[in-house]
C-alpha cells in the first residue's frame, strides 16, 4: 500500500551565490534556470525505515511512499522512468514507477507517482544491468541460485513476471549486455575460494553458452560495457570481452599495487571507462590503447559518479572537497569546498546523484539533501528530508517542456 505525505513545500533554490569560484568557460551549457528541470526526480532512501522519499525539486515537495524492507540500493532504469530497489537481503527487487516518459527534449506525464505492479523475486539480488535496444530493458544477478531476473520497462509497468533464467552456479556475479542479444556472465570455477568469479563466458538470452572463457582470474568484481565490448575489474588487471567472444586482457599500472578496481563505469556519450577502488582511487581505462591511467590515485576519495552527458566525473573527498574532471580529456575543470570533512565513522555515508543542471548529495545525520549547481559548484538551499538520508538516485526525465 502506498502512504502519500504531502509536506511544506521547500524553496530548492535560492540566488546563485557569489562565492565559490568556477574556472569552467562553458557555462553556456548548463541552462541559465535556477531551478532544476520541471520532470527531473529523486527517490531517496531511508536509513532507517521501509519507506522511500519522492523529490520534485523544481516544485520543492516530497511524497513518502512505504517500501517493503529496509535497506535497497537504488538504480534508475536506462529510460528514466523507472528505478529498481534491489533489496539483497529480502531477496525482492521492486520498482518505483516516475509517471514521466523522457522523450529527450520533451516528456509526458503519463500517469502518478507510485510502486509499479512488478516485483521481481531472486535469491540475494544483486548487480543490475540496464540497457536500450529496440526499447529499455533491465536485468537483476541473483547470486543465491546463479539466475538472472530479466525484463524491460514495458513490463515493468504492467503485472507481468521477470523472465528467470539459469545463467550460472551460484556466486557474487555479473552480466551485461552486448548489442545482438547476447550477455557476457561471469562463470565460477571454484580454483579460487570465496563467492568472486574467475571467468567469463558468452551466452544467449536463454543462458546458452555461446562463447566459452579463454582467461581464468582470481576473482572478479565490476562490470560495465559499452554493446560491443563489457570490462570486469579482477585482482591481475581488467578483463576486455568482446561480443565476438574475444578476450584479453588489461595490466594494471604499479600505481594500483594491491588496491584492484573493483568498480567499473562507462560514460556512454565520451565512451570512456573508469575504475575505481575504496583505497586506490580512480583510474581511466582505454581498451582501445590497452593503457590504465591515474584520474585520481589517492585514498581520500569518498564518492565517484560519472554523469549521463559525456561531460564531467565527479570526485567527493574526505575532507567535503568536490572535484570536477572533464568526461573525454582528464583535466580538472573545477573543485569546492561544499560541505563539512566527512566522519569516516559514519554507519551511514553520503550518497551522490548528478542531473544536467545540480549535484545533489545526502546528509544522513543533518536530515537533508545537499543541492549544488553545477558550474559554479555553489550551494543551494538545502532539502529537508523526513528522516535520514540514504541511497539516491536521479530520475524522471531532465526537461522542462511536456509535448513538443
Amino acid at each position: 500500500m502506498i502512504n502519500i505525505t504531502q509536506l511544506k513545500p521547500f524553496a530548492l533554490v535560492g540566488l546563485l551565490l557569489l562565492t565559490g569560484a568556477c574556472n569552467r568557460n562553458d557555462e553556456q551549457d548548463i541552462a541559465p534556470n535556477e531551478k532544476e528541470a520541471t520532470y527531473t526526480r529523486l527517490l531517496v532512501s531511508d536509513a532507517d525505515g521501509a519507506s522511500v522519499s519522492l523529490v520534485d525539486p523544481h516544485e520543492g515537495t516530497v511524497q513518502a511512499f512505504e517500501g517493503r524492507f529496509p535497506g535497497s540500493s537504488l538504480y534508475a532504469t536506462k529510460s528514466g522512468r523507472f528505478v529498481a530497489l534491489v533489496n539483497y537481503a529480502n531477496n525482492l527487487v521492486q520498482f518505483f514507477d516516475s509517471g514521466i516518459e523522457s522523450h529527450d527534449d520533451h516528456a509526458h506525464k503519463v500517469g502518478n507517482p507510485k510502486w509499479a505492479p512488478m516485483e521481481a523475486t531472486g535469491p540475494r539480488p544483486a548487480h543490475t544491468y540496464f540497457w536500450e535496444q529496440q526499447g529499455y530493458h533491465a536485468l537483476v544477478f541473483n547470486d543465491g541460485d546463479g539466475t538472472i531476473s530479466l525484463t524491460n520497462d514495458y513490463e515493468i509497468g504492467t503485472a507481468a513476471k521477470a523472465k528467470m533464467v539459469k545463467v550460472a552456479t551460484p556466486h557474487h556475479g555479473a552480466i551485461a549486455a552486448f548489442n545482438n542479444n547476447t550477455f557476457a556472465v561471469t562463470q565460477k570455477d571454484g580454483s579460487v575460494s570465496g563467492t568472486l568469479p574467475e571467468r567469463v563466458r558468452i551466452i544467449d538470452m536463454d543462458g546458452r553458452e555461446l562463447k566459452a572463457s579463454t582467461i581464468a582470474t582470481r576473482g572478479i568484481h565490476g562490470e560495465a560495457g559499452n554493446g560491443n565490448i563489457v570490462l570486469f575489474g579482477h585482482s591481475g588487471g581488467i578483463l576486455v570481452v568482446g561480443k565476438d567472444g574475444s578476450q584479453r586482457n588489461i595490466d594494471y599500472p604499479a600505481s594500483v599495487g594491491a588496491n584492484w578496481l573493483g568498480t567499473i563505469y562507462h560514460d556512454k556519450i565520451s565512451d570512456s571507462f573508469y575504475g575505481s577502488s575504496a583505497k586506490g582511487g580512480v583510474y581511466r581505462i582505454d581498451p582501445v590503447q590497452n593503457q590504465i591511467s591515474p584520474l585520481l590515485a589517492s585514498d581520500q576519495v569518498v564518492l565517484f559518479r560519472v554523469d549521463n552527458e559525456g561531460k564531467d566525473v565527479f570526485a567527493l573527498m574526505t575532507d567535503g572537497t568536490l572535484r570536477v574532471f572533464d568526461g573525454k580529456t582528464n583535466a580538472e575543470r573545477t573543485s569546492a569546498k561544499v560541505m563539512p570533512a566527512l566522519d569516516p565513522a559514519a554507519k551511514v555515508k553520503p550518497d551522490i546523484a548528478i542531473s544536467k543542471r545540480f549535484i545533489y548529495i545526502t546528509q544522513p545525520d543533518q536530515r537533508e539533501i545537499r543541492a549544488i549547481k553545477r558550474g559554479t559548484l555553489t550551494t543551494q538551499e538545502s532539502i529537508k528530508t523526513t528522516g535520514r538520508p540514504a541511497k539516491i538516485t536521479v530520475f524522471g526525465a531532465q526537461v522542462d517542456e511536456e509535448g513538443h
